[in-house]
């Protein structure tokens, strides 16, 4: 029976004690802009983007540059009246690159350029704005794990109100059967609301890059069958856990500056970051590079120009030689391609349009969600505190001996859901918060 009862004493020290043991395995404050240095330095997405930028920018550079230039030489024997020999043809021949239209291939590299820029910064903003969002969830996330702990404590006076009434005869055993599966219940809603705090320790860490960390390791007890038997002393157990914060006050993830707020946005302030957006900023800059490279492509049309000079040897006599390649643009091949990127740079412009009116739609769309969210959790909070205050009276009640003890926990464990459902409501506005981010491409917390 002692050994029994150890074991399942420790099951249940570490269900109860998860949620601090969880928090005092990190002992880490970053500033805000640590947090955002360390999210840039870990962005696979900010890598991809300069590699291509990089490797985009030397194949632009190459073709702005001239081609090796060649040396062509012949030769042939000859023979006059007088005499015969070798006569011979050597010329170092050039392609060059006309400068009005190199000019032309520059902008579209300065587009390009400008294109990167833009890419990069919205590239990060997203970054940070899923980063933020699974921070805020996680400390939320911590905040209903205490909760789900307490209810779980809840389910487990319960169960030990339901144990005695059995013994004592007052209830039946299928009435017993219930409270205990109440009870398990409570428990593997708690163990989903850990998973879900790990799933969220995991992302962050993978954003942060934090490799060194470690995660909490929780034993399983895979035989709960005789669990009652230490219920009374399980009980006090995560009462002591649940009252000791010393470690949770000081060992966990915190990032300063970084916090659930409220989002007041008037439509004047929406409508200019709508207009400013780095999607159609982006968009832009595609445009020019296309409308640059149709100007290009239609101006290219001495693109296999070739120039040679060199010296020319008859008999007994030496001469300077001129050569030249011109070609003849009479066939609709540059007209093609001066189509193609006009056809793009048209394309863009349709897009630009259209772009424009989603980031609208969707970013009122979610200004109001977040109107009415704001509202739902002011009431929430309004409920809370009503339950809060129930609960509190039941609980006079209980001490006058006027209401039981079963009443009093099954309205205390009513004031917990409470708390519960408020915290998911605001786990819900930053979910909200975090899709207008993405929709306007920038975050309301700045960055830089």
């Amino acid at each position: 029976m002692q050994t029994t009862q150890g074991f399942l004493r420790k099951y249940m020290y570490v269900i109860g004690f998860f949620c601090v043991y969880h928090i005092s395995l990190f002992a880490q404050t970053f500033e805000l802009q640590d947090f955002v240095k360390a999210i840039d330095k870990n962005a696979i997405s900010l890598i991809d983007n300069k590699a291509q930028f990089e490797s985009m920018l030397a194949e632009r550079k190459s073709s702005i540059a001239w081609e090796y230039p060649t040396i062509e030489a012949s030769g042939n024997t000859a023979k006059d009246t007088n005499k015969s020999g070798v006569e011979w043809d050597m010329s170092i021949v050039a392609k060059p690159k006309l400068w009005w239209v190199n000019a032309l291939l520059k902008q579209s590299l300065q587009a390009k350029g400008e294109q990167y820029q833009k890419t990069h910064n919205l590239l990060r903003n997203l970054n940070f704005i899923n980063a933020k969002r699974i921070y805020l969830t996680y400390v939320a996330t911590k905040e209903k794990c205490r909760y789900y702990l307490k209810r779980e404590e809840n389910f487990l006076k319960l169960l030990h109100i339901a144990k005695k009434r059995l013994e004592g005869g007052s209830i039946s055993r299928k009435d017993y059967v219930s409270f205990e599966v109440a009870y398990l219940d409570s428990t593997l809603a708690s163990v989903a609301v850990r998973n879900e705090l790990l799933e969220l320790q995991k992302n962050l860490f993978m954003f942060m890059g934090l490799d060194k960390q470690h995660y909490a390791h929780i034993s399983t007890n895979k035989d709960n069958t005789n669990m009652l038997y230490a219920i009374e002393k399980e009980l006090h157990s995560i009462e002591n856990i649940e009252n000791d914060d010393s470690d949770t006050k000081h060992n966990e993830i915190i990032i300063k500056g970084l916090e659930f707020q409220f989002i007041d946005m008037q439509q004047s302030l929406l409508d200019q970051k709508i207009q400013s957006s780095l999607y159609t900023e982006i968009l832009d800059s595609q445009t020019k590079e296309y409308k640059s490279l149709a100007q290009y492509e239609g101006q290219n049309l001495w693109g296999n120009l070739e120039v040679g000079i060199g010296v020319n040897h008859s008999l007994s006599s030496y001469n300077p030689s001129l050569k030249t390649t011109i070609p003849l643009p009479v066939t609709r091949k540059q007209s093609h391609l001066k189509a193609k990127y006009m056809a793009l740079e048209s394309g863009t412009l349709a897009k630009t349009n259209i772009t424009k009116k989603q980031i609208a739609i969707k970013a009122k769309a979610y200004l109001q969600e977040l109107a009415l969210q704001r509202k739902y959790i002011d009431i929430a909070k309004q409920n809370t505190q009503a339950k809060q205050h129930l609960a509190e009276l039941n609980r006079l009640g209980y001490e006058a001996q006027q209401v039981t003890l079963f009443e009093y926990i099954t309205q205390e464990n009513a004031f917990v859901d409470s708390q519960i459902a408020l915290v998911n409501s605001q786990i819900k506005y930053i979910d909200i918060v975090a899709l207008l981010e993405e929709t306007l491409g920038e975050s309301f917390t700045k960055i830089d």
